[in-house]
């Protein structure tokens, strides 16, 4: 009987297990690191705006890992913005360092681009051209600077 309980409690405790990782969504199992690399975490996200004011074209992502002093920048667009002329995203820190991605060859992402800047504020910023799905084709360029965020 001793036996028994002793699968059925680890059976038991598997099925806990997995259903608690499948109740997970999949973007929050990994935004932590995003496609920077292990020890990253979200510092912030940044809309690439349009005129309208939307959420935008994009969303710029700044992701920094404690252990190294380094940030990480990444460029998302929306699902329905169309990239027709590349996306670029750059980093810079207030003591004038600068790394950036300015291939402007990628229709879905842009970076990851890295800098070390600790105790230093990073200024992201950020290009995307293209036209919205369903658009009647004219092609927008977005454009976004954050200024000094994330000081110290």
């Amino acid at each position: 009987m001793n036996r028994f309980f002793r699968n059925l409690l680890a059976v038991t405790t598997g099925l806990v297990a997995v259903s608690a990782l499948a109740a997970v969504p999949a973007e929050a199992q990994t935004i932590n690191s995003g496609s920077c690399g292990a020890g990253y975490y979200q510092q912030d996200a940044y809309p690439l705006g349009d005129t309208n004011g939307a959420t935008g074209a994009g969303v710029m992502y700044l992701y920094y890992n404690k252990s190294t002093g380094k940030n990480c920048a990444i460029l998302r667009r929306d699902s329905a913005f169309i990239v027709m002329d590349g996306m670029s995203i750059s980093l810079e820190d207030s003591n004038g360092n600068h790394a950036g991605d300015g291939q402007k060859a990628y229709t879905q992402y842009a970076g990851p681009v890295y800098l070390y800047a600790p105790g230093r504020c990073v200024r992201l910023s950020g290009q995307i051209t293209g036209a919205w799905a369903g658009s009647t084709g004219l092609q927008h360029r977005h454009s976004e600077d954050t200024g000094w965020v994330h000081c110290g």
